[in-house]
């Protein structure tokens, strides 16, 4: 059988003075903690082999155990903090003691009209290119144009653009809902959605998650709303670069771990069995190696 993978969600501790993290006024905040043994329960449940944990922030010291306790379950994904950026030694430090396979970027700091060499995170994309790490990234129009003209240069760098390729600033755009659940006011579909079309199709090593969907649609479950970029993306990437995603814990009340990842048969109903496969789990496994 083919694996299924998870493939973007969030484990992280209550804060401590060993295990620091940022925090959420209601979502996540300091003494709230979501630990990989009762999300293993959730996924045995939902027949799920493996998932990419995302902490909240570059503090890799949870995801460090998760890493260590169950090397064979989960994948790592970093953060790059741009406000507290590492150097390419000191990336080398952090992934030598804490094996992630990536990093998360909130964009990537470019203006209008900059160009690659000319963004200060320019060297550690190039690393990551060199590694076959790969970029998490999430970011507004201007950035994913910044991140078009990068992987023009870098055209051996693997990106995944996070949550169905919404680009929103998620600093200053993100709310919180009634379920404690991120939450963007957005117009449907999205006003880059044909931008992130252009860029998948002059990017093989561009992929997308399926995964978000709750905090962009305007309708509850299955989020009908969304048909139609769903059907896009599909077309635009191709199942082959698409991963299923649940966004736990955000999700383990409304809608419920199993139903969320069921959304791939309810927005895109005429896959075949190996696109299906596909999204559900083998492009993640080609990704990560699982």
């Amino acid at each position: 059988m083919p694996k299924v993978v998870d493939g973007h969600l969030h484990l992280f501790r209550k804060v401590t003075a060993e295990y620091p993290r940022t925090t959420y006024e209601v979502m996540a905040e300091d003494d709230r903690e979501e630990l990989a043994e009762r999300l293993i329960v959730a996924m045995d449940a939902a027949a799920v082999d493996h998932a990419v944990v995302v902490p909240l922030s570059k503090e890799d010291g949870y995801l460090r155990d998760v890493l260590a306790g169950f090397p064979a379950k989960f994948a790592g994904i970093g953060i790059f903090d741009h406000d507290r950026p590492d150097d390419v030694t000191a990336l080398e430090a952090r992934v030598a003691v804490t094996p992630w396979r990536g990093l998360r970027f909130f964009g990537l700091r470019a203006v209008d009209g900059s160009t690659p060499e000319s963004l200060d995170c320019f060297p550690i994309l190039q690393w990551m290119a060199d590694r076959g790490l790969v970029v998490w990234f999430y970011g507004d129009l201007v950035q994913i144009r910044a991140l078009d003209l990068v992987m023009r240069r870098l055209p051996a760098l693997k990106v995944v653009l996070n949550h169905m390729a919404f680009l929103p600033d998620i600093h200053a755009e993100m709310q919180v809902d009634a379920h404690r659940r991120p939450r963007f006011d957005v117009e449907l579909p999205p006003p880059g959605l044909t931008e992130v079309e252009r860029l998948a199709a002059n990017h093989a090593n561009l992929h997308v998650h399926f995964s978000g969907h709750y905090a962009f649609s305007k309708q509850p479950y299955p989020y009908r709303d969304l048909s139609d970029v769903a059907v896009r993306l599909h077309r635009a990437f191709g199942a082959n670069r698409m991963l299923m995603a649940s966004d736990w814990p955000w999700i383990e009340i409304e809608p419920g771990y199993a139903r969320v990842l069921g959304l791939v048969d309810q927005l895109l109903p005429s896959l075949t069995t190996d696109e299906r496969d596909a999204i559900r789990g083998t492009t993640a496994v080609r990704l990560f190696g699982f």
